[in-house]
């Protein structure tokens, strides 16, 4: 994802209309934001945890593609682009570990018991049976 994807999904899941609007609730100057547009300037961690906030994206992600696209080196670059693939990575796993456990653990059963009272005449006792019903 690059910057620009970045800044424009923050203004639209924060519902501003405009750079100018993005860059007074971040507070900061307008130019700066038209200087990330065009690459003229990277935003800083905090700027890139606020965008985090605005646009729903976890802040590390973002903290990463900003590194993919400020790396001076093919080895920064490689680096970090191995880390946006194993984080989803590691989130693909996680999602598929919750499918499994959906699926192979049967949900928790409410039961009531139902008790049926049998009285012995010749005996004069009480037979007690029990009959769970489970229900889900």
């Amino acid at each position: 994802m690059k910057i620009i994807e970045i800044i424009d999904l923050a203004k639209r899941k924060a519902g501003l209309e405009s750079d100018y609007k993005l860059a007074k609730a971040m507070g900061i100057q307008p130019s700066i934001i038209a200087h990330w547009r065009k690459k003229r300037r990277h935003p800083s961690t905090e700027e890139a945890v606020q965008l985090a906030a605005l646009s729903g994206i976890e802040d590390t992600q973002i903290i990463a593609w900003i590194n993919v696209e400020s790396a001076t080196s093919e080895k920064k670059k490689k680096f970090w682009k191995g880390y946006i693939e194993s984080r989803g990575l590691v989130a693909t796993v996680g999602l598929c570990a919750l499918g499994i456990s959906i699926i192979a653990l049967p949900e928790k059963t409410d039961s009531s018991i139902l008790q049926l009272h049998d009285y012995d005449a010749n005996t004069h006792a009480l037979n007690t049976n029990r009959i769970y019903i489970m229900r889900n």
